[in-house]
């Protein structure tokens, strides 16, 4: 019972310093390759910190006018807008005017002609004589022979 013991013990060891003796190369490659990736991302000079720094100013200012661009489009949209919509509200005014002037002439003409109802029957024969006399005038009615 105890040499399988033994022997277990025995492959641990061979384990242990076979472990101590790639640990250290697998830090080092780690180490190696962390370092390189971060040499990659840093500037190495000034003059890239300052040509990074220069790049991102630049898109800045592309964004900034572009949203200048718009916000300018955008006013000239809704300035067209008013202008259109003050044309309609001036168009809408005249024709209100219109309609109110053709209520009162519909009033009136309704007036008048409730006071020609009211007549007796005789004005309206001498009315309906010189209507006939007026439209042959005009030529809309042929005079009877």
């Amino acid at each position: 019972m105890i040499e399988p013991v033994m022997y277990m013990g025995i492959g641990f060891l061979c384990a242990a310093l076979i472990a101590v003796a790639v640990i250290p190369l697998v830090h080092d490659r780690a180490v190696r390759l962390t370092t390189r990736r971060l040499r990659a991302t840093l500037p190495q000079s000034i003059k890239e910190i300052q040509a990074g720094r220069d790049l991102l100013r630049a898109e800045f200012a592309m964004s900034t006018r572009r949203l200048e661009t718009n916000l300018e489009q955008l006013k000239n949209k809704s300035t067209g807008q008013v202008v259109e919509l003050g044309k309609r509200d001036d168009v809408i005014n005249r024709l209100k005017i219109q309609r109110d002037a053709l209520r009162v002439d519909v009033i009136t003409l309704k007036a008048q002609l409730e006071a020609l109802k009211k007549r007796p029957i005789a004005s309206r024969k001498g009315v309906t004589a010189r209507s006939r006399i007026w439209r042959t005038a005009a030529g809309w009615v042929r005079p009877l022979a």
